[in-house]
């Protein structure tokens, strides 16, 4: 095994520890995985994924043949693992496995409700800043008659609404996604 398998196979298993942690779900598939074996053949590489004892070794070779084979690219195994879509990979051997898999994979959180979170929270804070900005001319401009605080209170307020249009950007990009 070269550096870069080693690595990627550190990374792999460093990755289902990590999920197994904090998700007693996957703790559980993990758990039902046991004696299986996966084999990933990406761009010409080969790594098999054995489940055992709840936990996950990942290894260049196996002696055991794989359950489930899956072959493609980093990009289309990534995609298949993680949000399940739709890919060019060949699947071979037990398809059941690879909802088990996707269970492991799977982010916690789904892409279009952190879109949505990250929406609101953007809207909220460009509402807030807008609250701030007017409350705060309103202040300075009826409380300040002096030509020199008003000039600089209407720099602050520019800056400011700089700063609200950023965010009503962000949440059109958003908005787009």
């Amino acid at each position: 095994m070269n550096i870069v398998q080693s690595t990627a196979a550190s990374a792999l298993e460093a990755a289902i520890r990590a999920r197994i942690a904090i998700d007693p779900q996957a703790r559980d598939t993990v758990r039902d995985l046991d004696g299986k074996v996966i084999e990933l053949c990406i761009d010409d590489s080969r790594m098999s994924i054995l489940f055992e004892d709840g936990g996950a070794r990942v290894s260049q070779r196996t002696d055991a043949s794989p359950d489930l084979s899956l072959r493609g690219s980093v990009i289309d195994i990534s995609k298949l693992l993680l949000s399940n879509q739709e890919s060019s990979v060949t699947v071979e051997g037990d398809g059941e496995l690879l909802q088990s898999l996707h269970k492991i994979f799977k982010p916690s959180i789904e892409p279009l409700e952190f879109a949505e979170r990250a929406k609101a929270t953007a809207e909220y804070g460009v509402a807030t800043a807008r609250s701030t900005l007017e409350g705060l001319a309103s202040e300075f401009t009826g409380n300040r008659p002096d030509h020199s605080q008003v000039s600089e209170l209407t720099s602050q307020v520019a800056e400011l609404r700089n700063m609200v249009n950023n965010l009503e950007e962000r949440i059109k990009t958003l908005e787009e996604r």
